[in-house]
């Protein structure tokens, strides 16, 4: 399925096409459900498969150039690059496989200084732009940039990690968190990202970890969860990130077939997980879902592979988090500005995601669209202007709406002096001020006229009209405007009115006054 929209960025619009190529479909949709991600670790090469969250639509990703795809252990998603990276074990010393979700393909990552030694477990932070995985080979965790310029080893002194192989982020606390299952004495390890080394998180309050296969950190709560499937128990536990106040969430009546890998959504307060002993033919219920807050059950994909199942992740459609707002230009109160309007992150440590991937921006008159985009126009009706921003990414797009601006129309205002004081054969000079009090400039054409009633003619002349120029919204302009007094003028007192030619407005008044 296709989701075609132009893309606003910086003020400028570009031609962008976006494929929601979680592949397979041909009928494009404006709005989507959450679409989930996962690896038929059982399918003969492994395959990566995808569907709504209900369990409809499915298909599954196109690896061609990914090279060998054997045994991947770990899955996380980069909404910027619209890629998935995947802990891929292939043979020799495996490598890292990222996956075009637009349809293109895959292929390898690598980045200098980075080993890539039998990788299993992969997380990134997409705001630091940097992934991370474990190399089990030589028990080391390495650390790349996202564009493939560099990369290296973390430190972990004082962490355990001899058998790890799941692997969680927790930005907000800045570490690493991964389960590191010893014979007889599992621990959930973590590292400090900035370098200062690890240790191990006090599980306290929870049972002892046996044989952890999925973490996921709420940043929210600031808890991190994980499945222990050791052969006494099959349970979902979780500890605080600062260590313990630990429990366990129930997961009855929801299928828990030795499940691999943990996400979490902290909005909806629901963690997910791959039940991947629920293989052909035993084909229902290949997922299961918890709420934290009680209650749970079984997620069944239909009319795709699911062998295997393994390490879901989430994408969601934008998550509208604040309205945008429109200011204007104080010096051109015409000229509006719609902010984008702020939208959910990505919660890579829970491994949903949701960040939009394109912006496009509407505008409104009372209520009636006049088109798309950009982020500024410069009004040129009058009435009550919204702006629309929709939001996109892979699963779909949301639209919030900012509250109305009002743009009056042109109004020139004319003022000048009451009364003027003259004698027959000489010049009236009058200043007149036009103040433009709508927000719409006027047109350049329009002129300052003055106009005699009859019984003035035969004393006044007045002059051609003058002309007075655009005036910006809210601005002001002044004109000398001179009045021939004919040298046979009677005395007495003589009207006058200035009137604006070419707009709205209203006129100004005065006398002249022959001695």
């Amino acid at each position: 399925m296709s989701l075609v929209t132009p893309r606003i960025v910086l003020g400028r619009t570009v031609a962008f096409i976006f494929f929601l190529s979680l592949l397979g479909a041909l009928a494009s949709r404006a709005e989507a459900t959450e679409t989930l991600l996962w690896q038929n670790y059982g399918s003969e090469p492994a395959t990566i498969g995808y569907a709504n969250l209900d369990g409809s639509g499915g298909g599954l990703l196109n690896l061609s150039g990914a090279g060998s795809f054997d045994t991947p252990e770990g899955m996380a998603y980069d909404s910027v690059t619209n890629r998935l990276f995947v802990a891929n074990g292939a043979p020799g010393l495996g490598q890292i496989t990222y996956v075009n979700l637009d349809g293109s393909g895959a292929g390898v990552f690598t980045a200098p200084g980075a080993p890539v030694e039998e990788p299993e477990g992969i997380t990134l932070d997409p705001a630091a732009r940097t992934i991370y995985w474990i190399n089990t080979r030589n028990d080391t965790i390495s650390w790349a940039r996202l564009d493939g310029s560099a990369g290296g080893l973390l430190s972990t002194d004082g962490a355990p990690l001899t058998n790890a192989w799941r692997l969680a982020i927790d930005p907000v606390g800045g570490r690493l968190y991964w389960g590191d299952d010893q014979i007889g004495k599992t621990q959930i390890g973590y590292a400090n990202l900035n370098g200062s080394g690890g240790g191990a998180l006090d599980t306290t309050g929870a049972p002892e970890p046996k044989f952890v296969t999925g973490l996921s950190v709420d940043p929210v709560a600031g808890r991190l969860y994980w499945n222990d499937v050791a052969s006494e128990r099959n349970l979902i536990a979780f500890a605080a990130t600062s260590g313990g106040n630990g429990g366990t969430i129930s997961h009855d009546p929801a299928p828990f077939e030795e499940p691999y890998g943990l996400a979490l959504d902290p909005g909806a307060g629901k963690l997910y997980w791959g039940n991947y002993d629920n293989a052909e033919p035993k084909a229902a219920e290949q997922f299961g879902f918890a709420l934290l807050s009680g209650g749970a059950g079984p997620i069944t994909i239909s009319g795709v592979s699911t062998d295997g199942v393994q390490d879901p992740l989430l994408i969601k459609s934008p998550s509208g988090a604040g309205a945008p707002t429109i200011t204007r230009n104080p010096k051109v109160p015409a000229e509006l500005a719609c902010s984008s309007g702020s939208w959910g992150a990505d919660y890579p440590g829970s491994f949903v995601y949701q960040a939009p991937r394109s912006l496009v921006y509407q505008w409104s008159i009372n209520g009636v669209v006049i088109g798309a985009g950009p982020e500024r126009i410069t009004a040129a009706k009058a009435g009550q202007y919204t702006c629309t921003v929709t939001a996109a990414n892979q699963a779909g797009s949301t639209a919030q709406t900012s509250a109305g601006v009002g743009i009056k129309a042109t109004k020139v205002k004319l003022s000048t002096k009451k009364k003027s004081k003259s004698s027959p054969g000489s010049r009236v000079t009058f200043r007149v001020k036009a103040v433009n009090q709508g927000d719409i400039a006027t047109r350049s054409s329009i002129k300052l006229c003055v106009k005699l009633p009859k019984a003035a003619r035969d004393d006044l002349k007045a002059p051609r009209c003058k002309k007075l120029g655009a005036l910006k919204g809210r601005a002001k302009k002044t004109l000398t405007i001179k009045i021939k007094v004919k040298p046979g003028a009677d005395l007495g007192t003589d009207k006058l009115t200035f009137k604006v030619k070419g707009a709205a407005g209203k006129a100004a008044k005065s006398k002249i006054v022959v001695k």
